[in-house]
């Protein structure tokens, strides 16, 4: 069997130990690996890179394990630059049944990547590592955001107080203002109302209706912790965005391009960023990369049959900023995506044409990057003369079930 490297070593990751198995080209059989246990802590690990060093291991590969992988990776990177680094994906290094050890699995593992018989799994730079941080702890907190104000919606609507039926934003300005004038209970639902802004104002009269039910003293307590709460989520998510947008300097021509994109803002640039990267040669191609983001199509095919197949699983985070990202491209006037998801939507429905179209958008972020150019829409299709025709056989039919008797000069 041909041998991608000389030396190589496995790494079987666990949250108290790390199994590390070297193979030479001495090596015969997995069980003539040398093998050494380390521990988790910083110095256990800096005596395994050393360890590592000492036997002049050319490339390590490991699975990637929750997180306990990012340290051990981080310092391999770091104490050890030069040597090559694999994070594989552990359904490639199934074993085949049989026994089943610490020590088999980093034996198994080295011999896997000295013949290059796994594939490496992208990991991000330190840099690209802290930015995923930051933009998917804001994800969690988005979530703390919403969880919140559905809390405070349900107590409201369990007092009887009916804001959510009157105002399409409830915890808006003018929602929070009239929702914090109740818990104080110094005003007249005629005053409560009269703090709406905007369009809201032509809505008075629901408004104090909505409002006229006094609150008790245990709702009061509740609704002013919650504000509390929520009034402390928006300070953190601020301070987030802040901190991304500070990260976000050494790419600021990654990110310009992406802004021409429609759909794409600045939330879904940091994201977008931290997880793909602004180096698209790590991706062999844009197929490989909407794989990889888990919006590659499902193929099931067996005797000439196609069965259902849904979209493989993948980076759950790219995914979601794509999809958002495409939920917003195709609510843009005038653009390519609102007109392609139409057409998608009547065969497809809505729910697999908004991923088709984030699968389409990832393609254009990946040529974006990769060929550093801004954004331009595809242009339309040339119809064939068929499809003209059929065209207009469809609108002259329409018309005629109008009572219309109209004829072309077709």
């Amino acid at each position: 069997m041909d041998k991608f490297f000389n030396v190589a070593a496995g790494i079987d990751v666990h949250k108290e130990t790390l199994v590390v198995s070297i193979r030479t080209p001495r090596t015969r059989r997995d069980k003539d690996a040398e093998t050494r246990t380390f521990g988790t802590f910083h110095d256990d690990i800096v005596q395994m890179v050393a360890w590592l060093d000492e036997h002049e291991v050319e490339a390590v590969g490991l699975e990637s394990t929750g997180v306990y992988w990012k340290p051990a990776v981080r310092a391999l990177r770091t104490l050890s630059p030069n040597r090559t680094v694999w994070l594989v994906n552990p359904a490639e290094v199934k074993r085949v049944p049989g026994r089943k050890t610490d020590v088999s699995d980093s034996q198994w593992l080295a011999k896997l990547v000295m013949c290059g018989l796994v594939s490496p799994s992208f990991v991000p730079t330190v840099h690209l590592d802290d930015l995923r941080k930051l933009t998917r702890f804001r994800v969690k907190l988005i979530g703390e955001q919403t969880s919140q104000k559905n809390r405070i919606i349900k107590e409201l609507e369990a007092c009887g107080i009916k804001l959510a039926s009157v105002c399409s934003e409830t915890l808006g300005a003018s929602g929070r203002a009239m929702i914090q004038a109740l818990v104080e209970g110094s005003k007249t639902p005629a005053q409560i109302a009269d703090l709406a802004r905007g369009a809201l104002r032509k809505k008075l009269v629901e408004l104090e209706r909505a409002v006229s039910v006094p609150l008790g003293a245990a709702s009061r307590f509740i609704l002013r912790t919650l504000l509390d709460q929520l009034a402390h989520c928006d300070r953190t998510i601020q301070m987030v965005d802040d901190q991304i947008r500070a990260m976000l300097e050494p790419y600021q021509k990654e990110a310009s391009l992406l802004d021409t994109a429609p759909g794409i803002n600045a939330v879904s640039t940091g994201a977008i960023i931290a997880e793909i990267g602004p180096d698209m040669s790590v991706f062999e191609s844009a197929k490989q990369l909407t794989a990889w983001a888990g919006l590659c199509p499902g193929s099931n095919e067996s005797g000439g049959k196609a069965k259902h197949a849904p979209a493989r699983k993948g980076n759950k985070y790219a995914r979601r900023a794509a999809v958002q990202s495409a939920w917003c491209a195709v609510r843009t006037k005038g653009s390519f995506w609102k007109a392609k998801f139409g057409s998608l939507c009547k065969r497809l429905g809505p729910k697999k044409a908004i991923v088709a179209i984030a699968r389409k958008m990832l393609v254009a972020i990946y040529y974006m990057l990769r060929d550093s150019k801004p954004y331009e829409p595809p242009p339309p299709p040339k119809l064939s003369e068929k499809e003209i025709n059929r065209r207009v056989q469809r609108h002259l039919q329409a018309l005629a079930e109008l009572g219309m008797n109209v004829t072309t000069a077709i």
